[in-house]
């Protein structure tokens, strides 16, 4: 019995910065397939087609492997099964291609697609001809009960006990690849090694614009002594430097934290948590022991400058007079921050829209990262506002949902603007900190495209 796992090539922007990151997801899936003594390969085409870009239209790109050398990798391997990464609904028409390339190669492969967008809209992904099963929510048990002939059509199972996992077979992984190539979540990291890893699993909380309770479950962390098991393992074995620690709640227990966090101490490697975090779980003492545990770096996941909207609205617990006192510790201790807003809600104004760009300056945010809401598959607003847009285009720089004081072009041009005027800032607002973040990156990646593309941040 053998298994591939692919994770197809990623449609985007030609604005956006290319990132090229581990997925751990299917990593995790395939040491559990490993243990059970299935013969399993992961085909990850954004990194080993990372520099070969297929322009789509004026507005975006496609790069990966191209359609032939998916096939050619397909057929070298002939698989049993192919299981297809779809994290994002933008991204279905790549993971649904990865699905017939697989059928043409071998019509009687079994294909199943797991991930956010299948997870939320499952009854429509199965209605591809060349989609045989769905998992819905975590993948490990589903793709193993899958294999083992237990179970057909849409697949779900309760939330696992991430304990129980093994940690991510990256030895399936091209790790240098990614390492050389040195585009993570992170882009603006100072070191040249660098992976990402994740402590936890969900969030208890419920924005209204994301979907990773939906495919997640409940929040779970995992023991801090196999989160630095897993860390000791990474610095030794591939000479890590620094971690993107892409938990979605990493605040959420501070003892659990607190504990990772003395243990990564004594390791010695740096980390960052691009993908934001909750500020109402910070304090001062939890930032001091963040800077000495190695953290250059936060994203503070803000995304509204008005209390009511944030509270009302988006149904984020987050005190806004909470924030101001946080930044100004971590200037004073040297971590630098970045911010998330989003904004388009029909509850909002314009001048809301405006003073989230006006925040962000008071606040003293080194950079920042507008977004447009959408209704991604999976969240609240998916509910309210499918029927009115076409969720296959739904991403976070167009937008969808109608707003009574702005048109989506000029909502679009807007957060354009905000996005290229206050990352360019940082060179008067922070001199020191523009060189220290922007010029040394562009030192060590310089290619035009990535200079172009750096103050516009996404």
């Amino acid at each position: 019995m053998k298994v591939l796992l692919i994770m197809p090539p990623f449609t985007q922007s030609k604005e956006a910065m290319k990132r090229c990151m581990t997925p751990l997801g299917l990593a995790y899936i395939a040491a559990v397939l490993e243990n059970k003594g299935i013969v399993t390969k992961i085909l990850d085409c954004m990194v080993e087609g990372y520099y070969n870009d297929v322009a789509n239209d004026s507005k975006t790109i496609t790069y990966g492997l191209t359609d032939s050398e998916i096939k050619e990798r397909i057929k070298e391997f002939s698989p049993d099964f192919v299981g297809v990464s779809c994290l994002m609904s933008s991204q279905a028409h790549n993971a649904h291609r990865m699905c017939k390339l697989a059928k043409e190669v071998n019509p009687s492969v079994q294909t199943v697609m797991g991930g956010c967008h299948p997870s939320a809209l499952s009854e429509k992904t199965l209605k591809d001809p060349n989609v045989d099963r769905i998992v819905m929510g975590e993948g490990e048990q589903s793709m193993l009960d899958i294999v083992l002939g237990n179970k057909g059509g849409i697949v779900k199972s309760e939330p696992l006990d991430i304990n129980t996992l093994p940690m991510p077979a990256r030895h399936l992984l091209s790790m240098e690849k990614y390492l050389k190539i040195n585009m993570s979540e992170s882009v603006f990291s100072p070191y040249n090694r660098v992976t990402q890893i994740e402590t936890s699993r969900g969030c208890p909380f419920k924005c209204v614009f994301c979907a990773t309770t939906n495919l997640w479950g409940k929040w779970r962390g995992r023991d801090p002594k196999k989160v630095i098991e897993e860390i000791r393992f990474l610095k030794n074995r591939y000479r890590i430097e620094e971690l993107d620690i892409l938990d979605a709640n990493l605040a959420y227990d501070r003892k659990r934290l607190v504990k990772i966090l003395e243990g990564m101490k004594e390791i010695g490697i740096a980390w960052a948590n691009p993908g934001g975090i909750w500020v109402g779980g910070l304090d001062f003492e939890l930032l001091d022991l963040m800077k000495e545990s190695g953290c250059y770096q936060l994203t503070f996941a803000i995304e509204s400058s008005n209390q009511e909207i944030l509270s009302k609205v988006i149904k984020k617990p987050l005190k806004l007079d909470k924030v101001k006192p946080l930044v100004e510790h971590c200037h004073k201790i040297g971590i630098d921050l970045h911010a998330f807003f989003v904004s388009g809600f029909p509850e909002e104004t314009l001048e809301d829209i405006t003073n989230n760009y006006k925040f962000a300056k008071e606040m003293g945010f080194t950079s920042a990262t507008f977004n447009i809401v959408n209704p991604l598959p999976g969240s609240e607003l998916y509910e309210k506002y499918a029927q009115s847009t076409d969720i296959t285009e739904v991403d976070y720089r167009n937008a969808h949902i109608e707003h009574p004081e702005i048109s989506k072009a000029d909502l679009e041009k807007h957060i354009r603007s905000f996005n290229k005027r206050f990352n360019a800032s940082v060179i008067y607002r922070n001199p020191r900190m523009f060189f220290k973040k922007y010029i040394r990156t562009a030192i060590r990646k310089p290619s035009f495209r990535f200079m172009t593309r750096m103050f516009g941040r996404q």
